[in-house]
Order: structure tokens, then C-alpha cells, then sequence
């Protein structure tokens, strides 16, 4: 009896560890804010996911950024089968150290993730924009 009172204490004292644990979140993974652009990503190579969000970025005219489809990488990501749904922007994108950006009707959101092999992207734009279109940028 008493060990199995022991076990029973123990296990609970690890179960409320492990969820106050569990509740902590990282930047990353907070919550979008209401002007932010929302990122879903999802790798070919092995079903891993992420999920990130970025504000709207003030063009710079060093701006090193490749559109979905195009035939130069200049090192980036290597991106086709982009389209346009609303909000949303689809791509796939290929390489080794890139990062994905989105246009908006009302500016560009990069978000900096870093991507190695074959992703799945979806990239949707904050409410009340339209998605324009995207691709890759280091």
C-alpha cells in the first residue's frame, strides 16, 4: 500500500512538472498578432512542420529575394508550383539555408526560418490583404 501511495504521489508530482513545463512556449511558437503574416510549413523529406509568423518588412535596396518560378537561385532556394488563393501564397522550395518571404497587398513579409531540403509552403497574408505572390531570400 504504501508503495503503491508512493508511485501514485510521485507520478503526479511528475505529471504537474512536465505541464507547467509544457505551458512555456518559445517566440516562435507565440501567438501571430493581428497585422502578421502566418507561415506553415511542412518538409517532403520527413513530414516535419513549423509554423512562424513576420511583420510587414521595409523594402531595402540590398533586398536578395528570388520569386517562386524563377530560373536563377543566386543561392537561394530553389521555389516553383507557386499560386495564389486569396490570403494564401503555395510553393514548394528546395536548397540548402533559405528562407521564405510573401507579398502582400500591403508589403512584404519575410519570415526568418531557416529551410534545408524540400518544403511545402503555405504563406498567408493578415486579414484584409490580398497575397500577391512570394519565393525565397537569404
Amino acid at each position: 500500500m504504501k508503495i503503491r501511495d508512493a508511485l501514485l504521489s510521485s507520478g503526479t508530482a511528475a505529471l504537474l512538472a512536465f505541464g507547467a513545463l509544457g505551458g512555456i512556449t518559445s517566440p516562435a511558437a507565440a501567438q501571430p498578432g493581428p497585422g502578421d503574416a502566418v507561415a506553415q510549413s511542412t518538409s517532403v523529406d520527413d513530414g516535419r512542420t513549423d509554423s512562424s509568423s513576420a511583420s510587414v518588412s521595409a523594402p531595402t535596396a540590398t533586398d536578395n529575394a528570388e520569386r517562386a518560378g524563377s530560373g536563377s537561385e543566386r543561392g537561394l532556394g530553389r521555389c516553383w508550383n507557386g499560386r495564389v488563393s486569396g490570403r494564401d501564397f503555395f510553393m514548394t522550395c528546395s536548397g540548402n539555408g533559405y528562407k521564405v518571404y510573401v507579398d502582400c497587398t500591403n508589403g512584404r513579409y519575410k519570415f526568418d526560418t531557416v529551410f534545408y531540403g524540400t518544403w511545402n509552403h503555405r504563406l498567408t497574408c493578415p486579414v484584409n490583404t490580398s497575397a500577391v505572390w512570394g519565393g525565397s531570400w537569404e
